[in-house]
């Protein structure tokens, strides 16, 4: 249904010298015009054309003009066409109705050619000012629409920066109380020394004076890397290296590395190796960090003659590195907050060192891995490295 360049005018009426009359005067002045003489063939004309306007008469065989009326008012498509009753009924109760039932006008015959061109033009200017009007709502519906989805997406993203910088501050604040508690006691034992070095001291003083020195400026070294670390991991300022390794390699150069330490307690390690052939990727040093640890974890809450299980193997896809050892394991309290950058007393002398646990976390998790941990039914403490699937070759 498609409109044509002029108006389209349909002239319903059963008396052929009134369509005559109204067809001559409305080609005159160029609308396109058919005719209908009763209901039904206006509805059939309807359902076939699009018009812009309609000259309708009441008294008409089959069905009234009235009837005809509702029938079109009840059809939304047509419900901005406009009906003109032109008609010889003149009481008020027939004009009255036709505006009841949604005309726009009502002319009685006989009608004055110049007012019924007035009516029709009137009648056809604010159709299609209304419709302009109607496609202008709809365009600024759209164009509201769309704005509003403008604005929730920029929300989602404000939201999302917001997360991100209470994650940093959050990051800010841990990092504070990190490098107050964690740079305390190594400053301590340099402080101290020092001020010993001020007054007279022996040459053995001197050199116990310079052994507790260095062990208080390597702690600084360690935690100034490990505070770096933090940082990278928490901040994601750099991607993860995603080097093929292979991780029975990597952890017996762990173990080779820590042989210094398990000899003062006399601590065995036993390793039991089922994956030899499996690779993994990530970041070989990042790797040796976690596993490192965790070791030196093991290491430090071993009794003496103590044993340390390294175990790894492949259980429901995961590659999985096991650390176990007999010592008393950790404490049920410290199990909830283990993972925390700056955990409280308990958690930190029962099989925690205080951030290593927590960085390793950080580094499985940076790896798509994961870590678990729990005690040994014969007692000790265990923990899990889960190199998840999507990062096993």
């Amino acid at each position: 249904m498609t409109k044509s360049f002029s108006p389209s005018i349909l002239i319903v009426d059963d008396n052929a010298h009134n369509l005559q009359v109204l067809g001559k005067l409305l080609q005159e002045s160029r609308y396109e015009i058919e005719f209908a003489t009763n209901g039904k063939a206006a509805l059939e004309w309807l359902k076939a054309k699009q018009f812009d306007l309609i000259l309708l008469d009441i008294n008409m065989p089959g069905m009234t003009g009235f009837e005809v009326c509702t029938k079109i008012r009840s059809n939304p498509d047509l419900n901005n066409v406009p009906v003109i009753f032109l008609s010889a009924e003149t009481e008020r109760e027939s004009i009255l109705k036709g505006f009841e039932l949604g005309a726009q006008d009502y002319l009685t015959k006989p009608f004055d050619s110049r007012e019924l061109l007035v009516r029709v033009r009137t009648h056809l200017i604010l159709k299609d000012s209304l419709e302009k009007l109607e496609k202008l709502n709809k365009s600024l519906e759209e164009k509201v629409i769309d704005r509003t989805q403008q604005l929730k997406d920029a929300n989602v993203k404000l939201e999302a920066l917001n997360l991100k910088l209470l994650d940093l501050d959050k990051v800010k604040t841990e990092f504070l109380n990190l490098i107050s508690h964690e740079i305390r006691t190594p400053l301590n034992g340099i402080i101290g020394p020092l001020e010993l070095l001020k007054e007279p001291v022996s040459t053995s003083e001197i050199s116990d004076l310079v052994e507790v020195l260095d062990i208080s400026v390597r702690r600084l070294e360690r935690f100034a890397l490990n505070a770096i670390l933090i940082t990278r991991l928490k901040t994601r300022q750099f991607e993860i290296k995603k080097d093929k390794i292979h991780i029975s390699k990597l952890i017996n150069e762990v173990i080779d590395e820590a042989r210094g330490k398990f000899q003062p307690g006399n601590i065995q390690v036993k390793r039991n190796d089922e994956i030899t052939g499996d690779l993994i990727y990530g970041e070989a040093e990042l790797i040796k960090k976690c596993i490192g640890n965790i070791l030196d974890n093991a290491i430090l809450f071993s009794p003496q003659n103590g044993t340390i299980e390294i175990n790894t193997y492949v259980e429901d896809q995961p590659i999985i590195c096991e650390i176990k050892d007999n010592g008393t394991g950790f404490a049920k309290g410290a199990v909830d907050h283990v993972f925390e950058l700056f955990a409280s007393g308990d958690a930190r002398k029962d099989n925690c060192t205080g951030i290593g646990i927590p960085i390793a976390k950080m580094i499985m998790e940076a790896h798509g891995g994961s870590i678990i941990i729990g005690n040994n039914p014969g007692g000790g403490a265990s923990v899990k490295l889960l190199f998840q699937k999507n990062i096993v070759d």
